[in-house]
């Protein structure tokens, strides 16, 4: 779980100073602002939260391929995001995107404290990769986030220019 926790710390790390200006604007028409970035990683928790808690007993225990989950750090790999997943846009203050994000973060470490050691190797859907297992899906979650990450990063830069 280490890259999982370590994404988050850097999201963190990267939005930590910044304005609430900042967080809600656009740097373009059909870009998202951090704030909605934000919203996206925080649906993400809560849909796998979701995902995990109403699947995992009834998911295989199965061998599989292992899976370059890694590779959804390539920002240059462009997908569509699902509508469920899209972000709400609304202006919000950091501390609200902040408590938000949390909280979707602990339901999804709360979900994933329960596993037994075997749980972890249930396979489970997955819309790009069709089908990871559970470690696999907390790893993505970790590698998507790093995507987004350098995409913070890109709109900091678009909107001090």
């Amino acid at each position: 779980m280490s890259v999982f926790n370590e994404a988050r710390k850097e999201t963190w790390s990267e939005i930590q100073g910044l304005s609430d200006d900042v967080i809600n604007t656009k740097p373009g028409k059909d870009e998202w602002s951090i704030q909605e970035v934000l919203d996206h990683l925080k649906k993400i928790d809560l849909k796998t939260a979701q995902l995990f808690k109403e699947n995992i007993r009834s998911a295989p225990l199965k061998a599989i391929q292992a899976k370059p989950v890694e590779a959804s750090e390539n920002r240059y790999d462009k997908r569509k995001t699902p509508d469920f997943l899209e972000p709400e846009r609304k202006t919000k203050d950091c501390l609200t995107i902040k408590t938000e994000l949390d909280h979707a973060r602990q339901q999804l470490t709360s979900i994933i404290a329960s596993f037994h050691k075997a749980d972890f190797q249930r396979v489970l859907p997955h819309p790009i990769f069709l089908e990871l297992t559970v470690e696999q899906w907390i790893d993505f979650i970790g590698h998507h986030e790093k995507r987004h990450i350098k995409q913070i990063q890109d709109i900091k830069r678009k909107l001090s220019s």
